[in-house]
């Protein structure tokens, strides 16, 4: 190599050396105050000599010289501030913990994640259903069936028989309205109620480990609530929303939430001529939710009666009246859903917020809820 090119290499190192020196300067100079404090004095004493060596190097110094003075502020630095156990563990699990604690600050105050559980508000929302399906498909294989449970949140299930024996049934089991009880050779079998018995009927002999029914499982819809709208504005008619069922009789007995439509709002008087719904005595026009239940738009029976005079509007003549507070909430699914009809009116302060959107799983119904 030339003498100029091994002047020019020196120069090189020497300057690359000198901006290493100045960043780390500066790094133990932020820690020395940040330790002043908890910090042993001797160690800080040690550092803050090794600071200062490194300081007073200028350009006429070596590269030997920087790594020499640069060795000296590391090794102080050490026992200064000594080297956490596991330390990228740590800061994932600070992250992890930061990002929880604002996941949690978010559901308790401005977004709630829910999921629906059942078939009342069908078919603006679904819950856990199934679709008669004889076989399984490829695409209900391993691989692509995690693909298709991300996405649609579906997923091929048998419900063998676990005995040898006559088939009988079916019959229903008080609160589990989603499916039948058969028995073979004794043993309990609970097929849900939306598929239906595969090539068998009551009666019938069937064997152990011979399919009863099959077909695709549907994850009910997951959403997001608004736990913010109500603290500004009042809750409109229409309104998809949640409700906690605390010290409403029956539904109070167990703590949780529901999910309906608010049909009536506080000072009315609701009753139902069906399909309609007659808001003091007025037949409700013009709100798309109600809308389409009224005019039995696909998918929709409108709505009815429950046809027991004890209830709130099991019959025709019996009208709701509501007071200062009181919403009265109905499923979209007014056949197969236990709703205000029954129990009556829902208190505001149980009223959490609309529900806005539809996140998991990927169908027609993804997006925003209307």
């Amino acid at each position: 190599m030339s003498t100029l090119g091994t002047v020019c290499l020196q120069w090189w190192n020497r300057r690359t050396a000198s901006k290493q020196a100045h960043e780390l300067l500066r790094h133990a100079r932020h820690i020395r105050a940040m330790r002043s404090d908890v910090a042993a004095p001797e160690d800080l004493r040690l550092l803050s000599q090794a600071i200062a060596q490194l300081a007073t190097l200028d350009d006429s110094a070596t590269t030997s010289d920087f790594t020499t003075a640069e060795e000296k502020v590391m090794s102080a630095l050490k026992a200064v501030n000594p080297p956490r156990f596991a330390p990228g563990w740590r800061e994932n699990l600070e992250v992890l913990t930061v990002a929880v604690a604002v996941a949690m600050a978010f559901r308790t105050y401005f977004i709630q994640p829910f999921k629906i559980p059942t078939g009342s508000m069908q078919p603006t929302l679904y819950g856990i259903h199934y679709l008669k399906q004889d076989d399984a498909q490829w695409s209900d294989r391993w691989p692509f069936k995690i693909v298709q449970w991300m996405v649609r949140g579906s997923w091929f299930q048998e419900f063998p028989a676990r005995a040898t024996g006559v088939l009988q049934g079916p019959y229903s089991e008080p609160d589990n309205a989603g499916s039948w009880i058969f028995t073979v050779g004794g043993v309990i079998h609970r097929i849900p109620r939306d598929l239906p018995l595969r090539g068998i009927r009551p009666g019938d002999t069937v064997f152990q480990g011979q399919t009863l029914a099959c077909g695709k499982r549907y994850i009910g819809d997951h959403i997001f609530v608004d736990k913010v709208r109500w603290n500004f504005t009042q809750p409109k008619r229409g309104d998809v929303s949640v409700f906690k069922t605390d010290n409403i009789d029956p539904i109070g007995r167990v703590k949780t939430h529901y999910i309906k439509r608010l049909i009536g709002l506080p000072d009315e008087t609701v009753s139902i001529e069906p399909p309609r719904i007659l808001i003091d005595g007025k037949q409700v026009e013009g709100n798309a939710g109600l809308d389409r239940n009224q005019m039995r738009l696909p998918g929709y029976a409108g709505y009815g009666l429950t046809g027991n005079p004890s209830d709130r509007l099991g019959l025709a003549e019996q009208k709701l009246v509501l007071h200062q507070g009181e919403f009265l909430m109905m499923g979209d699914n007014t056949k197969n859903s236990f709703d205000g009809r029954y129990w009556g009116p829902v208190p505001q302060d149980n009223m959490m917020g609309p529900a806005v959107v539809v996140y998991w799983p990927f169908s027609s119904r993804w997006g925003r809820i209307r």
